[in-house]
């Protein structure tokens, strides 16, 4: 038995009937009857069709069970859907696969374990965790079904550091076909970064070892040049030795040359102490470079803060937060005063808040020497706090038992007047100080994301991850690239936001895998309309985020 619908019209309407029919034999012929007429299809509610169905299940002793349902997990859609529509435009898959030569049918995936790490570097999760554990919390219909361990990932590593210089040759190339890139010169940002250190459990290492290679926090410290176009695209970047030499930056214009068909390049660095040598061989050999300069002479200082005295005149406005003054002087270079009022009222609040509490804390502390109770100055911390002994003069007596302070008003008042300072050397000529200014502060920015280079997966011993270093800085620029050419897109589409708050807008929106017995029933969360203008801005319309 089984039913039909069935279609008949009278007066001009259609009208649509449910009938049960049953089939029969006749001779040699199979034929058909109505076994019951259940009435017009319009009329039959969804609780009318359940009554029918529990009625029949009832008197026919079969068993009516509710169906089973079962919220499985929520996964990470939104962002990572949209950083996956970027990877594509990028074609960064078949670059991999092209320059290092893999095939489908490879073992190990390189370009979908290339991409799960570049993910994991926009997205920047907050809970550290391996990346061989971290993936599933993603949904992505290229991780159905498979299962990846952490020496998949190594060996992804082992590739990309094996053909960095052509990954990054390549990939510029293809971005070049999607946004416009000034090429006319190029920026190479010198800063250093710290590797992630892993778990110290996961660290395969003799106590021979260890005293070969030293701890490993000796070994996270890398000093490397971020190459940058003149709009502040990422190129890639250049692993320098601790002090480097004149022939490393030489190998650095070359490589822009050979590689990005750069010609000029300006190095932008920080004078951290009064002697650097490896900034001083930029200078002594005439490369084009920006210094920022926080350690200064006594006489430069004292000349910046009578600048700083009057610095609405003679200084111009980058924007809401910062100012800057040219200044020559007799050595030829050109110097650029820079002065952030905001962020010299916070410094002026902060110390005096920090200074008032040593100052009461000493106060309580002079209070237990009176009482003649027993203290020994090395048991006293505060007497090691920076602050402390930086700005407060004070003698303490072992037989007495008496501490003494004052505070060094002069120091403070002098420190204050250049809070909020900092100062740019440069011997550029062609770029106008703003010009100046505006590509130093954008590239501090920038390395200051470097500061922590993502270790995807714990290191197999130290040694290794020395060796492989270029690899993870390769991922960290590809995610950064990535993410340039993302806010570009959404930009020209006429929404004010920058990719940050668009990723943290995607990452609402989740994939819900539930058990209805025994089906797997997947729900995309719903979409506000700034979501789905971020989504439409990427090229991924509502066909594409079907699952």
């Amino acid at each position: 038995m089984f039913f039909r619908k069935v279609t008949s019209k009278s007066n001009g309407k259609e009208y649509t009937y449910l009938k049960l029919i049953e089939n029969y034999r006749e001779g040699n012929k199979v034929k058909q009857r109505v076994i019951a007429n259940l009435g017009s299809l319009e009329k039959l509610t969804p609780d009318k069709v359940n009554g029918l169905i529990t009625g029949l299940s009832k008197i026919c002793g079969l068993p009516n069970h509710p169906n089973k349902f079962e919220a499985q997990k929520t996964l990470r859609y939104g962002e990572v859907l949209a950083i996956h529509k970027v990877w594509e435009l990028l074609g960064v898959e078949p670059v991999i696969n092209k320059v290092a030569g893999l095939e489908d049918d490879d073992i190990v995936n390189v370009s979908l374990l290339v991409e799960l790490m570049a993910i994991n570097q926009i997205i920047q999760p907050q809970h550290k965790e391996a990346i061989s554990d971290w993936y599933h919390s993603l949904y992505m219909p290229a991780l159905e079904g498979m299962e990846i361990l952490p020496h998949h990932f190594y060996r992804a590593l082992d590739i990309v550091a094996e053909y960095k210089e052509e990954l990054e040759e390549k990939v510029y190339a293809n971005l070049r076909k999607l946004m416009h890139i000034n090429t006319n010169m190029a920026f190479c940002r010198l800063t250093t970064g710290t590797i992630e250190p892993a778990p110290r459990e996961e660290l395969n290492l003799s106590s021979y070892g260890k005293y070969v290679l030293g701890e490993s926090e000796e070994l996270q410290r890398i000093n490397f040049g971020l190459l940058v176009s003149g709009d502040g695209v990422p190129l890639g970047h250049s692993i320098l030795r601790e002090i480097a030499e004149e022939w490393e930056y030489r190998n650095i214009l070359d490589y822009l040359k050979n590689s990005f068909d750069i010609d000029k390049c300006i190095f932008v660095g920080d004078r951290s102490v009064l002697d650097n040598p490896g900034l001083e061989v930029l200078v002594a050999q005439g490369y084009d470079y920006i210094i920022g300069r926080k350690h200064m002479t006594e006489l430069e200082r004292d000349l910046i803060a009578g600048e700083l005295n009057t610095y609405q005149k003679g200084f111009h406005q980058v924007d809401e937060g910062l100012w800057f003054k040219e200044i020559r002087n007799e050595d030829a270079k050109r110097y650029m005063l820079c002065y952030n009022p905001g962020a010299a009222e916070q410094t002026h609040v902060l110390l005096r808040e920090r200074l008032d509490a040593i100052e009461n804390e000493l106060k309580e502390i002079q209070k237990t020497v009176g009482e003649k109770r027993f203290l020994k100055a090395k048991n006293i911390p505060l007497l090691k706090d920076s602050h402390f002994r930086k700005y407060f003069d004070w003698r303490y007596s072992e037989s007495t038992q008496e501490l003494a302070y004052r505070r060094r008003e002069d120091l403070i008042v002098r420190e204050s007047g250049l809070a909020g300072s900092f100062l740019l050397e440069t011997n550029n000529e062609f770029l106008q100080a703003v010009e100046i200014v505006k590509a130093y502060t954008s590239l501090t920015i920038m390395g200051e994301s470097f500061r922590e280079i993502k270790n995807f997966e714990p290191w197999q011993n130290i040694l290794y991850a020395e060796l492989k270093i270029s690899a993870n800085l390769f991922i960290c620029v590809l995610g950064f690239m990535m993410e340039k050419l993302m806010e570009r897109m959404i930009n020209q589409a006429g929404l004010n936001l920058d990719v940050r708050q668009a990723i943290n807008l995607l990452e609402d929106i989740k994939v819900a895998i539930n058990q209805l017995d025994d089906h797997e029933i997947k729900s995309v969360s719903s979409l506000s309309p700034v979501q789905e203008n971020i989504l439409t801005a990427l090229g991924l319309f509502k066909d594409q985020r079907v699952i």
